[in-house]
């Protein structure tokens, strides 16, 4: 097995209660679960290098919260995770799972794009009543003693915005949001300059009121490791997230195992191919960030047969993410973001 791995990735639930039209886990059954017998084996698979990285996802991970938690306390039993984080829209906590969650040393990172009136044009379907309870849960997180982080996915509809709605959650009290482009999506060299133009004066606006940290930047920092292991309910082992955005006659290329079969760690054939062209390009970019590796797997996927329909959005979308990876690594080398104590690249 290569290492080390980035994080172990259980998107362990295709099932959600929303329907974010920019979701990046786009082609899924919205009916599957992992089995707690191919979770066992994932935990067997990677012991040698824990303790890791646990990241639950979805599909929407509290739909299935006795699943969640059975897994999260079998990870401590275990002593296998140094983190865990669980992404979540936030709907469906309560004060029950916010006690468990804290009991177990649990990041949770919450996704919201802004205000009302983005969330609605992001998120078709979703009236009051869901914004109603995005912001109950948001608030409930906040005022927990526990870690808590938030992602704001901008679309290429609302990147005008993006500035306004990054106020939007900085007034609501957040202190640390990761601000991304939805994945696949129309993005083109007016939308991506508006995203460009708003981004740089988001980052001027954070420096000047004094809250170096409040944009994170972890995707621009150098990366830990080559891959992720990343588990769908089915048992089948992705190295990343990107993937989940093709149909499964693109995802197919790119599966390194299957672990529902055993533990063994066996990969299949076309693993080796994978793991030769990732390790060149890690290579040649030895300071890559984890955005770097990202883009390299979503310029893989379009190479395939089926994935060539999708060339344009995905290069559109790493010119833009290339970008923003410059703006973020001139502030990270600021004297204002260092003294601030965050990682610095």
């Amino acid at each position: 097995m290569i290492k080390p791995i980035n994080h172990v990735w259980l998107f362990f639930t295709d099932r959600c209660n929303l329907g974010c039209g920019y979701c990046f886990y786009k082609y899924r059954s919205q009916q599957q679960v992992i089995t707690l017998s191919t979770f066992e084996n994932i935990l067997e698979f990677i012991r040698p290098v824990a303790p890791v990285e646990f990241v639950f996802s979805g599909g929407e991970p509290l739909v299935d919260a006795p699943r969640l938690k059975e897994m999260i306390t079998v990870i401590r039993q275990k002593g296998v995770a140094r983190y865990i984080s669980v992404q979540t829209n936030a709907t469906l906590l309560d004060e029950a799972l916010m006690g468990f969650f804290l009991c177990h040393q649990v990041n949770l990172e919450v996704g919201i794009d802004g205000d009302e009136a983005t969330t609605r044009r992001n998120r078709p379907g979703i009236g009051n009543f869901y914004y109603t309870d995005i912001i109950r849960g948001v608030k409930l997180a906040m005022g927990a003693p526990g870690s808590f982080t938030a992602t704001m996915t901008v679309h290429p509809s609302s990147a005008v915005k993006l500035l306004d709605n990054l106020k939007y959650l900085a007034a609501m009290g957040l202190k640390s949001v990761e601000v991304h482009p939805a994945f696949l999506e129309s993005w083109d060299r007016e939308s991506s300059d508006v995203f460009l133009e708003q981004y740089r004066r988001a980052c001027a606006w954070e420096l000047k009121e004094g809250l170096s940290g409040l944009i994170g930047r972890g995707y621009s920092e150098f990366s830990k490791g080559a891959w992720d292991l990343l588990a769908v309910p089915s048992g089948k082992i992705l190295a990343s997230w990107v993937f989940l955005s093709f149909p499964e006659k693109v995802r197919e290329h790119f599966y390194l195992m299957d672990l529902s079969l055993g533990f063994s760690g066996k990969f299949l054939p076309q693993a080796e191919a994978y793991f030769q062209a990732l390790q060149e390009h890690v290579g040649a970019h030895p300071n890559c960030s984890y955005r770097s590796i990202s883009n390299f797997n979503a310029l893989l996927a379009v190479k395939t047969k089926s994935g060539r329909r999708y060339e344009q959005r995905v290069k559109h979308y790493v010119d833009l993410c290339e970008q923003i990876e410059e703006i973020d690594h001139k502030i990270m080398g600021t004297s204002v973001w260092q003294r601030s104590g965050m990682k610095v690249f």
